[in-house]
Parts: C-alpha cells; structure tokens; sequence
C-alpha cells in the first residue's frame, strides 16, 4: 500500500500538535478572550501576507470569492470566540473536550444538508456523548462554570464542523489564500468588542500570545486547512482526536488542572462516542495517497 505523502503527512502532526497547546497557552495567559483573538488573528494576517507576497500569489477580489471567504471568517470567528470563552470559563481540558463533539455534529449536518438519514450507531454514538457530557458536569446548572464552559465549547464545535466542508467547496482558491481570508474575516467580530482589548507586557502574556499567533493559528491552522481540504473530513476527524489526551496532559502537569475519575471516564465516552459517528461513514471513504 502507498504511503500519504511526506510533507502532508509532517503537516498534520506538526497541526496537531501545535493545536495541543492552544487551550493550555490560552488559560495560562492572563489576556482575555477578545484580546486574544485579535492578536492571534493580526499575527497570522500579517505572516500569511508575507507569504503569498513572497509567492506572488494574489489574494481574489471577485464577489463570490470575498463572499465565500467572508463566510468562513464568519464561521471561523464564532467558533473561536465561543472556543475562547469557554476555556476561561471552565479549564483547557473542558474546552477541547466539547470542540471536539463536531465529530457528532457531523451527524446532524448531514441529515440537514446531505439528507443522510442517522442510523443505529448514530443514535449510539449520541446516546454516549450525552452519557459523557452528562459524568463530566457536576450539575446542570448555569452557574456552574463547567457547565458553561463545555456548552460554549460544544457550539464551537458545531461552527468547527462546517469548516472543513466550506475549505473543499472553495478549492479553486489555493489554501494560502483561504487561510488569508479565515483570519482577515474573522477580525470584524473580535473588532466589534474592541472596548475589552487589553494589552500586558507582562513576559508569560508576550510568550504565551506569541505561540498562539505563530504556531497555534499561522502554522496550526494554514497546516490543517490545507490537510482537511485534500483528505477527507472523515479521517481528518478521527486523527483530530489525538490531540486530546495531549491537553490533558499538559494542562494536568502545567496547569494543575485536576483529573478526577469522572473527568477522564467521561472524556473516553466523548471520544468514543465521536469516533463511533465518525466510523460510520469511514467505512466508505479511500484516503488518497501521495497528494502535493
């Protein structure tokens, strides 16, 4: 059997892991959510110029381009800034734990847009997510902190299902350009709440915002789009769901976030649960080999 190309092969990990240490960075920073995302997203902006500059590719001023483009912004702003809230409301773990749900968002998105009715293990696999969600919150009330935070983090997750379905739809446009677009278009909702951008030149708040605008979003992201858009969503789910036990254990030994029982029995079920859904459909799919 062939094997996936190298270099395609080296982005996905290098995403993957580089994703890992977003939540950690972000709980460990004292910046704010708002704050954040616009640094993150001017950093990735500029570098990502440089680069098609360097390349002498040109950014697409057609309307349905820029309106293409302006969708995923869109959608790309709301599931960080929900992403973002959550994981200062609750923890890292909690944050990446209900983004990672798109897996069982997927299921409804295709009975929606593709009309594929759910079967069986679908019911399955929701029936466990909700078992997962349900071990994880101490109650179900919204002044807990953790049920706050992984409800913001489960609709991050459904505005992250439709991202890569957006980037293959729009592959006439290289994924430079995407990249450029989902981080330019993704500015005007951060700006709307510019009144909270707060700046500190405290060293943790410089290197913490640091990675998260060069490795967490221009090289996490521009690597992962241009993954998710020539494999398919199916297998780009599934491996998504490395970067889990990675947080986990980085925001237990960094963050002293607590890993109780019922956390990491919970975690298993979500996870589980997400790659039953996924399953499902993977049965169908042929990963290509030896793509550019």
């Amino acid at each position: 059997m062939k094997e996936l190309n190298p270099r395609l092969f080296l982005e996905l990990i290098a995403s993957l892991l580089f994703m890992s240490g977003v939540p950690i960075f972000i709980k460990f920073t004292d910046a704010n959510p708002i704050t954040i995302g616009i640094i993150r997203l001017l950093i990735a902006s500029l570098l990502m110029g440089i680069l098609l500059s360097v390349k002498k590719e040109k950014f697409p001023l057609g309307a349905r381009n820029l309106k293409n483009l302006f969708l995923i912004g869109f959608i790309f702003s709301i599931h960080w800034i929900t992403y973002f809230f959550s994981i200062k409301t609750a923890t890292a773990s909690i944050g990446i734990l209900g983004a990672s749900t798109y897996g069982i968002h997927l299921i409804f998105l295709g009975w929606i847009f593709l009309k594929t009715k759910p079967g069986w293990m679908d019911g399955l696999a929701i029936i466990v997510a909700f078992a997962g969600t349900y071990i994880i919150i101490p109650e179900f009330t919204l002044s807990n902190n953790i049920t706050v935070g992984l409800l913001l983090s489960i609709i991050s997750g459904l505005f992250f299902a439709f991202l890569p379905i957006l980037h293959q739809k729009n592959q006439h446009m290289s994924n430079n350009v995407r990249s450029l677009g989902q981080y330019i278009f993704a500015l005007p909702l951060f700006f709307i709440f510019i009144g909270q951008f707060e700046f500190s030149w405290k060293p943790s708040d410089i290197y913490s915002l640091l990675y998260l605008g060069i490795f967490g979003t221009f090289l996490a992201h521009s690597f992962w789009i241009n993954v998710t858009t020539k494999l398919p969503t199916t297998f780009t789910s599934l491996i998504f769901y490395i970067v889990i036990p990675f947080t986990m254990f980085l925001s237990y030994f960094w963050l002293d976030e607590s890993m109780n029982p019922e956390k990491v029995t919970g975690a298993i079920l979500i996870i589980l649960a997400n790659v039953i859904g996924i399953m499902r459909k993977f049965k169908r799919v042929q990963i290509p080999m030896d793509l550019d």
